[in-house]
């Protein structure tokens, strides 16, 4: 696969993700909370496909991961830039992991709310479905998030300073189309949303998917521009 085509897979794999995003943060209103406020058991009324579905835009966003993240590192090496440089190692620590990290993230969110749902559907209280499902999904959740970080922040620091220095050869104002860039951006419109009323905030759960995704596009851009950036 070439490089372009490689990152045109890798956006709309990713963006798909980032629609799988939604299917997981969907909520119908009402409902008690449980685990940390995480969910609700409104979920018992959300359809399992949503779930379903979500899962396999995370097994396709693993595959859309495999082959973007060696085309990035090889359009470095096409604009020039060191491969013992500290930014492009960056970039490589992070990518490595980042399609098991994907995958894995969006198969054990998907299991886990389908059996939190199957045990509210079964008719367990509240009180008994939150103490039952808290530690192990806390527990679980915990390396997980640390684990998207190692992939998201090397990322988003390299890519960022790539762009920013015009290492890339593309508009500075893409800087932000990054795993962080749009995570934060997306947190920051949620926020509003959230103050303004709105219920539909969990369409801002996007962000980190749709950075990488974007990320993607950028590099595509990247890859059209003639002539090499040397660090």
């Amino acid at each position: 696969m070439s490089k372009k085509s490689a990152f045109i897979f890798g956006f709309i794999s990713l963006l798909l993700c980032g629609v799988g995003d939604w299917l997981i943060g969907y909520e119908p209103e009402g409902g008690e909370k449980l685990i940390y406020g995480i969910t609700t058991t409104a979920i018992s009324g959300v359809p399992t496909w949503f779930y379903v579905l979500s899962f396999f835009f995370g097994i396709l966003s693993g595959f859309g991961c495999l082959y973007f993240a060696p085309a990035i590192m090889e359009t470095l090496d096409m604009k020039g830039i060191s491969r013992d440089s500290k930014m492009y190692k960056l970039m490589g620590f992070g990518l490595k992991s980042a399609p098991m990290m994907f995958v894995s993230f969006h198969i054990a969110c998907c299991i886990v709310l389908m059996l939190i749902q199957a045990a509210l559907r079964a008719g367990l209280d509240i009180t008994a479905a939150d103490s039952v499902f808290l530690i192990p999904v806390a527990t679980a959740l915990i390396p997980f998030v640390i684990w998207c970080y190692l992939c998201d922040i090397p990322v988003t620091i390299a890519y960022m300073y790539f762009t920013l220095k015009g290492k890339l050869g593309i508009n500075k104002a893409a800087f932000i189309l990054c795993p962080m860039g749009l995570s934060i951006a997306a947190k920051i419109v949620a926020a509003v949303m959230v103050a303004m009323g709105s219920k539909l905030s969990f369409l801002t759960a996007c962000g980190e998917s749709w950075g990488y995704a974007f990320m993607c596009l950028a590099f595509y851009f990247a890859v059209n521009k003639e002539g090499k950036v040397n660090t």
